[in-house]
């Protein structure tokens, strides 16, 4: 189907989202190498950064997978707050009207799910330059083994090489980065290629399905 020229965006229930809770590698990279949107939103118990991310929490290699293929990840770090204080209120389940447009910091430092925190965000820092994190979420950073090196990377300025990748990604688009066929037309060495296109952290691409969780 989709090499007949299916859209996978169009569906009411999107398709990638079905690839994400099934934990289907492979459905999820042939669903992304045929344009479906990293970024989308579900209209479910809606968050303020796309809803992707929700399953991929858990999984370095669909965690990879999104950021690599372009996911959104300034919108993790969009917090309104800053360093004020947050709300106190702990969030008692999933329900529209708890997490509607709720920020990823608010998400991240759950309970049940704050031990994944350092290992989410470490990963995130690879495909952003400078960002700022709010007074919650280095509150909850701040207990966790990869602190260290989170903070190291916040604290001091990223190399030009990395900053470079993320400009050349930004000049690209999202769109192109959604069809790797568009990298054949470039007129750059395959090196250079694969490492705008984050290669060295491709993890299915490496069968490596285990990861560092």
């Amino acid at each position: 189907l989709l090499n007949a020229g299916a859209l996978p965006n169009q569906d009411p229930i999107n398709c990638l989202q079905i690839a994400l809770r099934m934990g289907n590698y492979e459905l999820m990279n042939l669903l992304l190498r045929h344009g479906a949107n990293v970024n989308y939103f579900c209209r479910v118990n809606t968050t303020h950064f796309p809803s992707a991310l929700q399953y991929a929490l858990k999984d370095e290699v669909m965690l990879r997978m999104l950021m690599n293929y372009g996911y959104d990840v300034h919108r993790c770090f969009d917090c309104p707050q800053g360093n004020s204080s947050h709300s106190q209120y702990v969030t008692d389940g999933w329900t529209s009207t708890v997490i509607k447009d709720t920020m990823f910091c608010e998400v991240i430092t759950l309970s049940w799910l704050k031990h994944l925190s350092g290992k989410v965000v470490r990963v995130m820092l690879d495909y952003v330059d400078h960002v700022n994190i709010c007074w919650k979420l280095e509150a909850v950073l701040k207990g966790q083994e990869l602190w260290p090196d989170i903070n190291s990377i916040l604290t001091n300025p990223r190399s030009l090489k990395h900053l470079c990748r993320l400009k050349i990604r930004e000049c690209m688009g999202r769109l192109r980065l959604r069809c790797p066929v568009f990298m054949t037309f470039l007129p750059l060495p395959n090196c250079l290629k694969d490492y705008i296109l984050y290669k060295e952290y491709d993890l299915y691409g490496q069968e490596n399905f285990v990861g560092t969780y």
